[in-house]
C-alpha cells in the first residue's frame, strides 16, 4: 500500500472507533428477543443489514485505495448512519419487554409513529450509503448526471472526490473539475460549499503536482471562479496559486514545465477581476517578459521548437493580461517590454510576430484614452517608443494586410503624441489610402482623421503633411470609386477636415472635391447626421473660397484700356450701392410683385459678376496707382443715374404689359 501509517490509522479509526460492528451484533440480538412489534423489528434488522453490508464495501474500497482519499463525505454520512442505527437499537430494545393488553393499547399508537420515523431515517441512510459507495468505487468513472434528489452538498462532495482523487483516470478528473467550475460559476451557494467542504486546499495541492496541462488548467479555472467571491478568500486562493506558478516561470525549470505555467497564467487572465491582482503585476508580468526575450539558438531542433512555442505562449499570455488593463500595460512598459516587443516584431514571423503587434496595439489603444499613460509611455525622447514607432511604420509599408491593420491602428492611436516635425509618420498612412485592400484603406482613413480632427492641436500642420503627400487624389478615388459605404464615409470625413484649413481648399477645388461633395458626398452622408453636418460645412467653405478666388489673366503690356477700367469701376460703385438699392426702389415706385421678383433675380445675377469685378478693380488700382487715381465717390452720381433709369424703364414695361 502507498498509504502512510497516519492516513491508515485515520481511515480505520473512522470505522472502528464508531464500533459499528458491535452495533450490528447488538441490533441482531435485540431483534431476536423482542416480545412485541415483531414485524416492525424484523424490518429494522433487514434495513440495518443492508447498511452494514454497504459499510463493509465502503471500507474495502478505502483500504484498497493506493492514494489518500477525500474523506469529508464519508465522515459526515457515516456519522449520521451511526446515529440512526443507535436509534434503531433503542427502539428495538424497548420491544423486548412483554406488555399487558392495556399497556399495548396505550403504547401501540406511539410506537407505530416511532417505527414510521425510524424507517424513513434508515431509508435515507441507505440512499446516502448507496451514493457514497458509488462515489468511492474505483470501477466507477467520472461524475454522472446530477439527480434532482441529490442535495447541493452531495453534488459538491462527488465533484471534489472525483477531481482530487489521483487514483482515478485523468479524463474523469478533468470532467469532475469542469463540473466544479460550472457549479462555482452558477451559484454562490456552491462556492460556499466548496470552501466549507475542504475543496480549495485539495485543488491547490493538485495545481502543484506535475499532472497534465489540461487538468491543471481546469483546476486553475475552478480556483479562479472561487476567488471572485470574497476579497479575503481571493487573497487566500491567489497567493497560493500564483506562488506555485511563479516558481515554474524560470529558465531553471524544464521547458515543458515553463509552458504549463504560462498556460496557467492565460487561464487566470481570462478572468477580468483577477488579472490585475497585485502579485500578477509584481511577479508574473516581468517573468513573462524575460521568457519572451530572444535567447541564443541551440543546436537541438526539438529544443529550439519548444523555445519558440514557449515565447509564442508568453506573447499570448501578455496579450490577455494587457487587454483593457492600463495597470498591466504600465507594468509591461516599465519592464523594458516595449523594446522586447519592437525587437520581436522586427525579427520574428507568424503567430509570435502577430501577437507582439497586437500587444502594441492594445497598449496604444489604452494610451489614446489615457493622457497620463500616453505622456509617460510615449515620450518623444523615449528610445523604446521610437523603436516601436519605427517598427510600426516598417510593417505598414512592407507587410501583408493582416499585419498592416494593427500597425495602422496603433499609429492612429498615437496621433496626439506626434509633433508637427513627424511628417514621416503621415506619408505611409496616406499611401495606404490607395491600397487595393479596402479594410487597409479604411483603417488608414480612420487613423488620418485622428491627425486632422479638431481635438488634435496640430491638425493644421498634419493636414498640410497629408496634402503634401499627395493625399487629395487618393481621397477623391475613395469617394468617387465603387467602394464600401463605410470607406466612403471615412474618406468624406477626412476630406471635410482638410477643407477646414484655407491653404488646402485650392487644391481640393482643383481636384474636383466641391463637385464630389455636392453629389456623392451628400448622398453618402444622408443617413449620418454628424457626417452630413461636416459635408455641409465643407461645401460652404469650398464655395466661398471658389467665389473669392477667380483666375488672373496675365497682362500683355503695362497699358490697359481706360474704357475697361471705367466700366470696372462703375460696376464696383454699383456694388457698393447694392445694400441701399431696396430703399431706392421702395421710395421711387411701387412695382407689382412680379417686377419685384424679376428685380431680385436680376440683382442676384449681377452680384456674382460684381464681386469678381471688385476683386479685379482693387488689384488693378493697387498695381497702377499713378495711371488711375479716380476715387469711388467720383462715380457715384453717374451710377445713381444708371440705376434710376433702370428702375423707371422696368416700371414702364410692367405698365405696358
Amino acid at each position: 500500500m502507498l498509504h502512510s501509517e497516519g492516513i491508515r490509522r485515520m481511515q480505520n479509526k473512522l470505522f472502528w472507533d464508531l464500533s459499528l460492528l458491535e452495533l450490528e451484533e447488538k441490533i441482531s440480538s435485540a431483534v431476536k428477543d423482542v416480545k412485541s412489534f415483531e414485524e416492525e423489528c424484523s424490518e429494522v434488522r433487514k434495513r440495518a443489514k443492508q447498511l452494514f453490508k454497504m459499510l463493509d464495501n465502503l471500507l474495502c474500497f478505502i483500504n484498497s485505495a493506493e492514494v489518500p482519499l477525500y474523506l469529508r463525505p464519508i465522515d459526515c454520512i457515516v456519522h449520521t448512519v451511526k446515529e440512526n442505527l443507535e436509534l434503531a437499537l433503542d427502539i428495538v430494545s424497548k420491544c423486548k419487554r412483554r406488555r399487558s393488553l392495556l399497556g399495548r393499547l396505550f403504547t401501540g399508537c406511539n410506537a407505530t409513529i416511532q417505527f414510521h420515523k425510524l424507517f424513513n431515517l434508515l431509508d435515507a441512510s441507505i440512499g446516502d450509503m448507496e451514493w457514497l459507495v458509488t462515489v468511492y468505487d474505483p470501477q466507477n468513472g467520472a461524475v454522472g448526471p446530477i439527480s434532482n434528489k441529490e442535495s447541493a452538498k452531495m453534488v459538491v462532495w462527488s465533484c471534489i472526490a472525483a477531481a482530487t482523487q489521483t487514483g482515478r483516470k485523468l479524463e474523469d478528473r478533468i470532467h469532475a473539475s469542469k463540473w466544479l467550475a460550472l457549479l462555482a460559476k452558477e451559484k454562490d451557494e456552491y462556492k460556499e460549499l466548496i470552501f466549507e467542504e475542504g475543496g480549495v486546499p485539495l485543488l491547490q495541492e493538485l495545481l502543484k503536482k506535475n499532472s497534465s496541462l489540461e487538468a491543471q488548467i481546469t483546476v486553475a479555472n475552478v480556483l479562479c471562479h472561487l476567488a471572485t467571491h470574497e476579497e479575503e478568500r481571493k487573497d487566500f486562493i491567489l497567493e497560493e496559486m500564483i506562488s506555485s506558478i511563479v516558481n515554474r516561470l524560470s529558465r531553471k525549470w524544464p521547458l515543458m514545465d515553463q509552458i504549463q505555467a504560462v498556460e496557467l497564467v492565460c487561464s487566470i487572465a481570462e478572468h477580468k477581476e483577477l488579472k490585475e491582482y497585485v502579485l500578477i503585476r509584481e511577479n508574473v508580468i516581468w517573468r513573462l517578459v524575460t521568457l519572451l526575450s530572444p535567447e541564443q539558438s541551440t543546436g537541438d531542433p526539438k529544443t529550439n521548437l519548444q523555445s519558440l512555442e514557449l515565447r509564442t505562449r508568453c506573447s499570448k499570455a501578455l496579450l490577455k493580461l494587457a487587454l483593457g488593463s492600463v495597470k498591466n500595460c504600465r507594468t509591461l512598459t516599465e519592464t523594458k517590454g516595449m523594446l522586447c516587443l519592437a525587437k520581436l516584431v522586427e525579427t520574428e514571423q507568424d503567430e509570435l510576430q502577430r501577437n507582439c503587434l497586437m500587444i502594441i496595439k492594445e497598449i496604444t489603444t489604452l494610451a489614446e484614452s489615457n493622457e497620463e499613460f500616453r505622456h509617460s509611455t510615449f515620450k518623444t525622447t523615449s528610445a523604446a517608443a521610437k523603436a516601436v514607432v519605427h517598427q510600426l511604420l516598417r510593417v505598414t509599408e512592407e507587410f501583408d494586410a493582416k499585419l498592416k491593420i494593427p500597425a495602422i491602428k496603433s499609429i492612429g492611436s498615437l496621433a496626439r503624441s506626434f509633433s508637427a516635425k513627424h511628417s514621416q509618420v503621415i506619408s505611409p498612412l496616406v499611401s495606404q489610402l490607395g491600397s487595393t485592400n479596402q479594410e487597409v484603406a479604411l483603417e488608414a482613413a480612420k487613423s488620418l482623421q485622428k491627425f486632422v480632427c479638431p481635438e488634435n492641436g496640430l491638425n493644421m500642420a498634419h493636414s498640410k503633411s497629408i496634402t503634401d503627400s499627395n493625399g487629395i487624389p487618393l481621397l477623391m478615388n475613395l469617394i468617387r470609386g465603387d467602394n464600401e459605404k463605410e470607406l466612403q464615409q471615412h474618406g468624406l470625413s477626412l476630406m471635410c477636415y482638410l477643407a477646414k484649413h484655407v491653404e488646402n481648399r485650392a487644391g481640393l477645388i482643383k481636384a474636383g472635391a466641391l463637385t464630389a461633395l455636392e453629389t456623392t458626398g451628400c448622398k453618402v452622408a444622408a443617413e449620418d447626421h454628424n457626417l452630413n453636418k461636416l459635408v455641409t460645412q465643407a461645401i460652404e467653405q469650398l464655395r466661398s473660397n471658389h467665389t473669392n478666388d477667380t483666375p488672373q489673366e496675365p497682362e500683355s503690356s503695362s497699358k490697359c484700356s481706360i474704357k475697361q477700367i471705367f466700366m470696372e469701376k462703375s460696376k464696383a460703385a454699383l456694388e457698393s450701392l447694392r445694400c441701399g438699392s431696396n430703399v431706392l426702389f421702395e421710395g421711387l415706385t411701387s412695382l407689382p410683385q412680379k417686377v419685384q421678383v424679376k428685380l431680385w433675380s436680376m440683382e442676384n445675377r449681377c452680384e456674382m459678376g460684381l464681386s469678381a469685378v471688385s476683386y479685379s478693380r482693387n488689384r488693378r488700382i493697387s498695381h497702377s496707382p499713378r495711371r488711375l487715381k479716380v476715387k469711388r465717390e467720383h462715380l457715384t452720381p453717374r451710377a445713381i443715374y444708371y440705376l434710376l433709369s433702370f428702375v423707371f424703364m422696368s416700371k414702364s414695361r410692367v405698365q405696358r404689359s
